[in-house]
């Protein structure tokens, strides 16, 4: 669950994620599915547990802001911290394109590489739903990586005529 959660947010909010969603299973036992179930159930509740934590960020961020008069400071996210490679940031940018929910599908479907049935348990849908759902999440993606791939070929190309022509 901490890695769930550190490929999400910052080591101490992630850390702080998972603590809470075990606590959400301890408190909730009588509901938690036997078996393989039952970690697609947990990825539900971390998913919930860090929305809820990216919400009151929000909240303070913006009560700080009206307060302060100061513009917020935007946090680290994972991707910040961990993106190292060129194309690691272009999949990073063309992601973050997407919807919100097809975010987290692509993510527990590529990263977390969760079987269709605990993807299907954690966002409440059928097996079928996911698979459809990760189909187009996928198609959408590329779409939108070919998008951003065309829009840095241009750039480059307008930087190379504009150093050529300085020359």
């Amino acid at each position: 669950m901490y890695a769930y959660c550190r490929r999400r947010t910052d080591s101490a909010t992630a850390a702080d994620a998972a603590a809470e969603t075990f606590l959400v299973a301890w408190r909730r036992l009588d509901d938690l599915p036997e078996g393989g179930a039952s970690l697609g159930w947990l990825y539900g509740v971390a998913r919930r547990v860090l929305a809820n934590e990216f919400r009151r960020t929000k909240r303070s961020r913006s009560l700080f802001t009206r307060l302060l008069g100061d513009a917020p400071v935007p946090g680290s996210t994972p991707e910040v911290v961990v993106v190292e490679r060129e194309q690691d940031a272009e999949v990073h940018a063309a992601l973050a394109q997407l919807r919100t929910d097809d975010q987290e599908l692509l993510r527990l479907a590529l990263w977390e590489e969760a079987p269709h049935a605990q993807i299907a348990a954690a966002l409440g849908c059928s097996t079928q739903a996911v698979t459809q759902r990760i189909y187009r999440a996928t198609r959408r993606a590329a779409k939108e990586f070919q998008r951003l791939d065309r829009a840095r070929a241009v750039a480059r190309s307008r930087r190379q005529l504009r150093g050529g022509a300085a020359r």
